[in-house]
């Protein structure tokens, strides 16, 4: 992958630019060029992590700062990733009006899997015939590498894109196309000085850089240009995330394997867990009322609550009380800064009591731990200790439903040869609110039989729910503000990422998801883009030239 300057770049012109080398960016750029496609990659930062620009943040108790939700770097917000991996249901797909077929998604999920360093099979879909409360759902987990380091070798080779590091592109031209539509026909692309932006010409453009950084590009576009975007309506609205915390416990029972509720290094790379997958459903007759999709997954208590019963964490508490530290990792507030139930630290006698009766199996289980801890394929995995309580606390994360009045909007002037300024309206209602109490009482009532474990709730009613807003805040995963769709009345592309009237433009990421289901999104952002990479090195695309970029009169 030759790196170009910007004036090489206006001079050379592509077939394709991608526009971002996050994850979609760059399984896309390197997947096109390996096809024999000429690409230029395009990246804002350089190769270390920077931070992007900010956005006003209204609600800011719930959404954080962009400094912690996406950064530049060639790598992009892989830098960042928790390396988690599931996949969307054909339930999810059915219940959003994903305008895609699912099996045309989920062959996908595998190519995605391998290029993110999970296992290669990657973690399959649900089936269709799942139950609503899946106990034995699975999690996979990548290794702990960004993806411009885990790929040096094909970003490296002479056959990849060329790179263009350092560029932020600040707008788009165009032309009228041979049927009468606008046309998409190259970036403007701004460096690091004060030099005016170059117009580089392509004959296809691939804008990748994350849910609210495309978005404002192309909420830039659309107010320079609003005789050729002003009909995506849709563009920047029904943002979403998730919700998630734990507001209950699980005590597991005799002969349950706890060990497979913590991570599990697979032969070939990665991991796996084993997670209880909740389905979504949609409000049906006599009025029963939707339900979110939602995931569990079993985690320490906190250290310094002597109720767990574990040496092994008694020890890692003592310790940490002995210099005057927390527990690294340790989840004892919600984002409000006030205490999880259970995180108070509990008299040192108790701790004292769990290393006398819980020593002899917490050094049985010291190797192994440690094992887990050095695992060089993650700096630090999230080990599941077990202890003689086998009680754990129960995290979930839920999905919240997209809403128009949660957008990403303009919050200035928008100049010729500048990003603008954003303003992010973001809120969970008490519906997002109701739907995770329910999702928790049908996880109960499948716990019942107490084949499995006891649940143990930590508060109920208002006080529950209460807990669940206190803990509610996203930011990271930046869903539906540029969604797919049928037509323009509710969405901004299609089910190719090409937004709706214009030729030449696509968008990848997870601001194309119509809903932003319960899974974490980067299995499936990966594997949207590599079904673009895919559709477009087949395409007939239009060579690029200097008249495209005239643009429209």
């Amino acid at each position: 992958m030759p790196r170009v300057s910007r004036a090489a770049a206006a001079a050379r012109g592509y077939e394709i630019c991608v526009v971002g080398s996050g994850p979609a960016g760059l399984a896309a750029a390197l997947a096109l060029a390996e096809a024999g496609r000429r690409v230029l990659l395009v990246e804002a930062g350089a190769a270390e992590p920077a931070p992007p620009p900010g956005a006003t943040l209204p609600e800011a108790a719930v959404h954080a700062p962009a400094e912690e939700t996406h950064c530049r770097a060639l790598g992009g917000t892989s830098w960042m990733w928790g390396g988690r991996l599931m996949a969307f249901s054909a339930r999810d797909f059915a219940r959003d009006g994903w305008p895609l077929p699912h099996a045309d998604y989920a062959r996908w999920l595998a190519p995605a899997a391998r290029f993110l360093g999970g296992p290669p099979d990657g973690p399959p879909p649900p089936p269709p015939d799942a139950p609503e409360i899946d106990l034995d759902s699975v999690e996979m987990l990548a290794t702990d590498a960004p993806l411009s380091a885990q790929h040096a070798a094909r970003i490296a080779a002479p056959g990849g894109p060329d790179l263009l590091t350092g560029a932020t592109v600040v707008g788009l031209t165009w032309q009228e196309g041979p049927e009468g539509r606008p046309r998409c026909t190259g970036l403007r692309v701004a460096g690091q000085g004060a030099e005016p932006p170059v117009e580089i010409a392509a004959g296809a453009t691939v804008l990748a850089a994350g849910g609210i950084e495309t978005a404002r590009l192309m909420l830039a576009e659309r107010a320079r240009r609003p005789d050729l975007l002003g009909h995506l309506a849709a563009l920047g609205r029904h943002y979403s995330g998730h919700l998630t915390g734990s507001i209950a416990g699980l005590r597991l029972a005799p002969g349950v394997d706890g060990g497979a509720f913590g991570w599990r290094p697979e032969p070939q790379g990665g991991f796996r867990r084993r997670v209880m997958r909740g389905a979504p459903r949609a409000p049906g007759a006599q009025s029963r009322p939707a339900e979110a999709g939602i995931f569990f997954w079993l985690r320490n208590r906190p250290a310094a609550d002597a109720g767990h019963g574990s040496g092994v964490l008694s020890a890692k508490h003592l310790l940490a009380r002995l210099r005057g530290r927390e527990v690294r990792g340790e989840l004892t507030v919600h984002a409000a800064g006030a205490p999880l139930p259970g995180a108070a630290a509990s008299p040192a006698r108790a701790h004292l009591r769990n290393l006398l009766y819980d020593g002899p199996f917490a050094l049985r289980m010291a190797p192994g731990l440690i094992r887990a801890r050095r695992n060089p394929q993650r700096r630090h995995l999230d080990a599941l200790v077990p202890n003689r309580a086998r009680l754990y606390r129960l995290c979930y994360h839920a999905e919240m439903r997209p809403r128009p009045g949660n957008r990403i909007e303009l919050a200035g002037p928008v100049r010729p040869d500048r990003l603008p300024a954003l303003q992010i309206r973001y809120a969970y209602d008490e519906e997002d609110i109701d739907m995770v109490l329910r999702a928790h009482d049908r996880l109960a009532l499948c716990l019942a039989p107490g084949d499995l474990g006891l649940y143990r709730p930590e508060a109920r009613g208002a006080a529950a729910a209460a807990l669940i807003r206190a803990q509610a805040s996203d930011g990271y995963h930046q869903t539906c503000c540029f969604r797919m769709g049928r037509d323009a009345g509710d969405s901004v592309t299609d089910a190719a990422g090409r937004p709706h009237g214009l030729d030449g433009l696509y968008l990848t990421g997870s601001g194309l998801f119509p809903g932003p289901g319960a899974v974490p999104p980067t299995l499936s952002i990966v594997a949207l883009a590599l079904r673009l990479a895919a559709e477009l090195a087949d395409a007939a695309i239009p060579a690029p030239g200097r008249a495209a970029l005239d643009g429209v009169s």
